[in-house]
């Protein structure tokens, strides 16, 4: 006996020469790159599931690509706008756009998983839009199985986004903000692993730790292991000045257990004091404005700073925080993925693209306050930092998955 028409645009027997074709929905086929499947008693579905897999999550990819690169290029003329109200006479509108292209990494960076949330709803939402997702769900294939061939497209993109996190980003962000200090206040300033570095006088200075710590709700900067190496007027090494820490009482700076080499003609002085002032013209907002925050930075730069915080039992609750943040990161796009799948399946005809776009937007705007909170909370109570941020996303990824395993 023979039969055809499995599911009509998708697998269908021919009963003439005994196989499995796999057609494409209408106007898929050049996306998809479908195929013939050979075979007979069902040998040809896993064919037809691996071809649906990836017909999925190049939607998927293309979506979250088109959507992450137009948010970052809106972010950048933000960005700019924003730098060309404080340009000055010494910081002019190339100055500006200079910093802005530098701070393009991070910020790409900072919004690919809203990225993967909208470009989802918008790459896969066509397909549910032109009923394709309802063939494919009457083939047999899941509602699970579906959100998780768009993850995988998106988790294509996000390999190279986590890598440039780790190694661009942070590099780029340092020089940025050094940058920009330089060109506006007029004083040679470099940023990098090392520290803050900066020309005080004749005097080099290199702050070597600077440290946010959480104070009253608050943030505030310290400086650890600040070395000041000092100059004659013919550009001579005449001391190396280390300090364990600097402070500023409001007036003038003090520098706290302090050794000092004194060098002069072929001889080298040791002092050591418990503080002394510090006579310098450098303002605290100015190393406030150069300290990279946490969040900025790599997780083996956090590792680093968690280790001497940890040694010299100081406040490491900042730095844990943004450590388990980027430790986290590509958990937050999958549960933001895998959040937007059931809005996908529940469109329609009716549901265009300004409408998934207006959900994506709300869906992760209550996430990003949702883990603000949950933070906040933790912080408070003396949550560990590693449970204040796996929280939110494994919620949220759970309950997505429980209701795209539903049946209806």
């Amino acid at each position: 006996m023979s039969f055809s028409c499995v599911v009509p645009g998708l697998l269908r027997r021919d009963p003439t020469f005994h196989r499995y074709v796999v057609d494409a929905p209408p106007g898929a086929s050049d996306r998809a790159g479908l195929a013939t499947a050979t075979g007979a008693n069902g040998q040809g579905i896993p064919i037809m599931i691996k071809i649906v897999d990836r017909y999925v999550g190049l939607a998927a990819m293309q979506g979250t690509l088109l959507v992450w690169v137009g948010l970052t290029l809106l972010f950048m003329m933000i960005s700019a706008l924003g730098e060309l109200r404080d340009s000055t006479a010494g910081y002019g509108i190339g100055d500006a756009l200079w910093y802005v292209l530098w701070t393009t990494p991070r910020r790409a960076y900072q919004i690919f998983p809203i990225a993967a949330l909208l470009g989802v709803l918008i790459g896969v939402g066509s397909l549910a839009s032109a009923n394709e997702l309802v063939a494919f769900r009457t083939s047999g294939v899941s509602r699970l199985r579906l959100a998780l061939a768009a993850l995988g497209g998106v988790l294509i993109l996000a390999v190279p986004v986590v890598l440039m996190g780790e190694w661009v980003a942070p590099e780029s962000e340092h020089q940025a903000r050094a940058f920009r200090l330089s060109e506006t206040l007029g004083q040679a300033i470099i940023g990098g692993p090392r520290g803050v570095w900066l020309r005080d006088g004749n005097d080099i200075v290199n702050i070597q730790d600077p440290l946010l710590s959480a104070d009253r709700g608050g943030q505030t900067v310290e400086f650890k292991n600040v070395v000041i190496y000092g100059f004659s007027e013919s550009s001579k090494l005449v001391s190396i000045t280390h300090a364990r820490s600097a402070d500023h009482d409001g007036t003038n700076w003090r520098l706290d257990r302090v050794w000092t080499a004194v060098i002069g003609d072929g001889t080298a002085v040791e002092e050591r004091r418990p503080s002394k002032a510090w006579p310098t013209e450098v303002r605290p907002e100015l190393l406030d404005s150069a300290v990279t925050r946490p969040q900025r930075l790599s997780i083996r730069a956090l590792k680093d700073y968690l280790n001497y915080l940890g040694e010299n039992g100081l406040d490491d609750r900042v730095y844990q925080s943004a450590f388990w943040e980027k430790v986290f990161y590509p958990l937050t796009i999958i549960a933001l993925v895998l959040a937007g799948m059931p809005f996908v399946f529940g469109s329609s005809r009716t549901q265009n693209m300004g409408v998934r776009m207006f959900v994506g937007m709300m869906l992760g705007g209550l996430f990003m306050i949702l883990s603000r909170g949950i933070l906040n909370f933790g912080d408070a109570y003396g949550i560990p930092a590693l449970v204040s941020n796996l929280l939110p996303s494994a919620l949220l990824a759970l309950g997505a998955i429980l209701i795209l395993r539903r049946t209806v």
